[in-house]
């Protein structure tokens, strides 16, 4: 007689068909076949008692599934406290798993306090590693104004301006460099002389005086992952300083014959509240960066149509805008943030005098200054030819400015005389917050005077950066007695 899996395979030639016919059996069904199936072929005793019942011994059949059935009870009973325990375990787990729910916004909330709780600490920085050249002649001065970005990562972008022009000495170069995230060193990415005799449209060793500059997180045209610091530029298109001759904003890496002229007097306003700058002045600009895409827009003077600016070149659309009107409609439909170039020869920034409240560049010795750069209270104070311009460039990949807030309280010095010689300590605190209101670090530098009878230096702009991601940045006091070139990097601790 033909044994059980002929029949078991009888059986799923039939399942076989009614699984294609029009009423198919449903996955729970055929699950519960296949089990069913992989029984009877693997149930020796149960293929003895049915061959036994086909060839009439009835009471070999008999002893066989009764051999069958205590097994198969056996083994349920078996299946079914093993069941049963599980499902105690899975309860209890289950139980415990529910926990998660409600710990994940706890954790969330202390991970919270905690960085609030790091921010409140005021931390002292100290210098590092000499990034500038001490020398009592004053063409080693340095500015102490900065373009700042602080990429999560740890390492700062940043422009330096100048202080002086129309000289070959080293430290009046307008230097281009990244600030290592540990504070340890600088690599300087490009240094220019800058000059108002001299015009290079693609500048390599000079850059002409009349023009601004930023260093900024940009793609590639055909990838908007691939993003790489690059220096941009806006210049004059000749050497003059009439508005008629303003060129636009270029790339480095691209060349001066990708440059953009925005088109004059039309302007929006991002999500923060800061206004682009197309004035054509050859200190004022500001543009739109594109957080989606990663890189700059602007209306062109000659189509009216938005050019996008990556570092290796420009894309050309077909979004054309007439009106501010449309410009503006434009960037509230998107994730935009305006960029203030800083000016090549700003060697102070303002801020305002604690004695009288006046609003100068801190420009003075044993003189006690407070300000802020960036938008607070409805006012913007970032980059062009007054102050210094300071952004985070976010783990989520977006450009944001943030808010630089400083505070210095010195003394003046009184020379030796009959009544002795009073030599004053300074300190400075700076404050960095979000435009959203967020704490992101604060921070304190205090000095002594290095002779008896002087001021410390210009301790107003003394921590021209400082990175919230990593705690590194650069101090400058400009200047000491007899002693200029005092640039290094630093740790806050």
């Amino acid at each position: 007689m033909a044994s059980i899996q002929n029949a078991v395979q009888v059986m799923v030639d039939k399942l076989v068909a009614d699984m294609e016919g029009t009423q198919p059996l449903t996955a729970e069904e055929q699950a519960l076949v296949s089990n069913a199936i992989t029984k009877l072929t693997d149930n020796a005793k149960l293929e003895q008692a049915v061959v036994a019942v086909a060839e009439s011994h009835i009471n070999d059949a008999a002893s066989t599934l009764q051999q069958v059935s205590q097994s198969t009870g056996a083994a349920l009973q078996s299946a079914t406290d093993s069941l049963t325990q599980t499902s105690t375990t899975l309860d209890t787990k289950s139980s415990k798993l529910d926990l998660l729910d409600s710990m994940a916004p706890n954790l969330n909330r202390v991970e919270g306090l905690q960085a609030s709780n790091n921010a409140l600490q005021i931390r002292p920085l100290m210098a590092m590693t000499p990034i500038d050249t001490p020398n009592s002649h004053a063409n080693f001065r340095r500015a102490t104004p900065v373009f700042a970005v602080y990429d999560n990562s740890g390492e700062t972008f940043v422009v330096r301006p100048g202080f002086s022009h129309n000289a070959d000495t080293e430290q009046c170069r307008l230097e281009y460099l990244k600030l290592s995230a540990n504070g340890a060193e600088k690599t300087t990415t490009h240094t220019s002389f800058i000059y108002t005799t001299a015009f290079e449209q693609n500048p390599a060793s000079k850059i002409y005086y009349y023009g601004t500059s930023a260093y900024l997180p940009l793609a590639s045209k055909n990838n908007a992952a691939d993003i790489q610091y690059e220096i941009v530029y806006s210049t004059q298109d000749s050497q003059t300083t009439a508005v008629a001759n303003y060129g636009g904003v270029f790339c480095k890496s691209s060349g001066f014959t990708s440059i953009t002229k925005p088109k004059q007097n039309l302007d929006a306003t991002d999500q923060f509240g800061i206004s682009t700058m197309t004035s054509h002045s050859y200190n004022e600009v500001g543009v739109l960066y594109d957080n989606a895409k990663h890189c700059l827009v602007m209306v062109d003077e000659g189509t009216s149509v938005l050019v996008e600016k990556y570092r290796d070149g420009n894309v050309v659309t077909n979004t054309a805008i007439a009106n501010s009107e449309e410009l503006q409609a434009y960037v509230d439909a998107g994730d935009f943030t305006v960029v203030k170039f800083i000016y090549h020869n700003l060697q102070h920034s303002n801020g305002f005098h604690s004695y009288n409240h006046t609003e100068t560049p801190m420009s003075s010795y044993g003189v006690s200054y407070y300000g802020y750069f960036g938008r607070y209270n409805g006012v913007t104070k970032m980059g062009e030819n007054k102050c210094s311009a300071h952004y985070r460039f976010t783990h989520e990949r977006r450009l944001e400015p943030i808010n630089y807030f400083f505070s210095c309280s010195a003394g003046h010095y009184k020379a030796q005389n009959s009544n002795g010689t009073y030599s004053p300590d300074a300190e400075v605190k700076v404050v960095l917050e979000s435009m959203s209101g967020e704490l992101l670090g604060m921070y304190s530098y205090r000095a002594r005077p290095y002779h008896a009878g002087y001021d410390c230096g210009i301790l107003g702009g003394a921590i021209s950066c400082i990175n919230p991601y990593s705690g590194a940045g650069i101090l400058n006091e400009h200047y000491t007695y007899n002693q200029y070139g005092l640039g290094r990097t630093c740790r806050a601790f």
